[in-house]
């Protein structure tokens, strides 16, 4: 009998992990799951700075997201550090000054990494390090804020990672940037399924946590030329290997988590032959600077697993597009947005500052009003029964204004449609008779526009909407 209670309890233990755990939704996988619940994730992050960067204080922050009614944020661990000014920008969490730069790995006696200090021992790992992280990982989990965990990135050069051959006094072999992230690169690869395995260790008894294998593998590194392009074949397979790590160091750990990688920017078909040789370990693909939710509607019927925006830029520094991109995405079927807030940085952990950028085409968010709106987005996208909609533009009859249209349905039950563009929303919908509620909603603040009553007898509604400026939601239900 004590026998049966044991693996009982064992068996009880995995359920309660599992169930707890931030993973796909069983009944429809292009949502999250967490703590028994369905939920979708919606971020305004800082620059992904926050375990690595020594000075910035992360516990304000991620309070500051709790406090908005945010529920998501995205570091990087340690692989990636950026020098002063990369990408343009003035102010940046991911550029901590000197020794301020923590990463996985212990400094040596031996002077000359690159941005001051001395260089790492590969061999060592750093316990302050892991102490931070730890502590990011259970304010993070206490505020229910779930973190995308992104263990590699390289962008043109290298020459800032503790990898990098100069930075260290192991003896790692010097490749280019190209190939950081293939199966070809050297000694490089052993170290990084030793930081790879010590990460995913270390990380494993949090619910609150995805693995990212790798932030843009796309990055001067393209299966072809041009602004939208996924990886070649070699990063492909490095990919896949990356997320075996991650399974087998799993295999006999307490729990599993899901897996993300970034898939490309904007958004293309994500082929069958690509899933089956290389993703089929991934359960949610992100996509970069996806105006129109293209990586959505391109995907949704084919892929069956979440789709995800996780990183905004590339617009002015305040400009409503910030907040619409995320309702545009959200209400095409998408899981997961994440606005790249400049507004968070060392000093002004509560949102409340910014940062200015030497060059347009690398322009972030400053705004601070940015957060709060997104906040909307995600308390009013909660209230639907999401689960059981889907987008589904056989609703729309005629379109007959300027406006783009994201319609999110639940058949003859529900109808929430988004528009965006033009100025007066002029539709025909397909609607089964009957008795319907119809509410016309600012999507910025949430303040209710108009509300009645009507009857449908002819399975067709024309909707004339109340002028706008930016954008509109309708919400059509029995």
């Amino acid at each position: 009998m004590k026998k049966f209670k044991t693996i009982g309890f064992i068996l009880l233990t995995f359920y309660l992990n599992i169930s707890s755990q931030i993973k796909l939704h069983p009944q429809n996988p292009h949502y999250f799951e967490y703590k028994g619940k369905p939920i979708i994730l919606i971020a305004s992050s800082e620059h992904y700075g926050a375990v690595i960067n020594k000075k910035f204080n992360f516990e304000k922050y991620l309070s500051t997201l709790k406090k908005i009614g945010l529920n998501h944020t995205r570091v990087f661990l340690g692989d990636y550090v950026e020098s002063k000014g990369a990408f343009c920008i003035e102010t940046n969490t991911l550029n901590p000054e000197g020794k301020d730069f923590l990463p996985p790995w212990k400094r040596s006696n031996v002077k000359g990494y690159s941005l001051g200090g001395n260089k790492f021992d590969l061999d060592k790992w750093s316990e302050s390090y892991f102490k931070r992280l730890h502590k990011f990982m259970s304010v993070a989990d206490k505020y229910d804020i779930i973190v995308e965990a992104v263990l590699f990135f390289a962008s043109w050069t290298l020459e800032n990672s503790p990898l990098y051959f100069k930075n260290n006094i192991n003896g790692t072999d010097s490749i280019a940037a190209n190939k950081y992230m293939t199966l070809t690169n050297g000694n490089v690869l052993k170290r990084q399924k030793d930081y790879c395995l010590k990460l995913v260790t270390e990380l494993n008894k949090y619910d609150n946590i995805i693995f990212n294998v790798a932030n843009e593998p796309w990055f001067d590194n393209q299966e072809h030329p041009g602004f939208v392009s996924v990886p070649p074949k070699a990063t492909k397979q490095w990919i896949k290997q990356v997320t075996e790590w991650i399974i087998e160091t799993e295999r006999f750990l307490p729990k599993k988590h899901i897996i993300s990688v970034d898939y490309t920017n904007e958004g293309l078909t994500i082929s069958e032959k690509d899933m089956k040789n290389y993703y089929k370990n991934i359960s949610v693909f992100n996509h970069h600077y996806d105006r129109n939710a293209e990586s959505v509607k391109l995907n949704y019927s084919r892929v069956n697993k979440a789709l995800s925006f996780n990183e905004t830029g590339l617009m002015p520094i305040s400009t409503p597009q910030y907040r619409i991109q995320g309702w545009k995405y959200i209400f095409s079927g998408g899981a997961l947005y994440n606005n790249l807030d400049f507004t968070f940085q060392v000093g002004n952990e509560d949102g409340t500052g910014n940062s200015n950028f030497t060059c347009e085409w690398y322009s972030g968010c400053s705004d601070s009003n940015v957060k709060f709106q997104l906040a909307n987005l995600l308390k009013y996208f909660s209230t639907l029964p999401f689960i059981k909609m889907k987008p589904d533009y056989s609703v729309v009859g005629v379109n007959y204004g300027d406006e783009n249209i994201f319609p999110l349905v639940q058949k003859d039950k529900m109808y929430a449609i988004y528009f965006e563009g033009g100025n007066k929303a002029k539709i025909q919908l397909n609607i089964i008779n009957g008795d319907w509620n119809v509410e016309w909603i600012n999507p910025s603040d949430l303040k209710l526009i108009s509300k009645e009553k009507i009857k449908i007898k002819n399975n067709h509604l024309n909707v004339l909407g109340p002028n706008y400026k930016e954008d509109v939601l309708l919400f059509i239900y029995k």
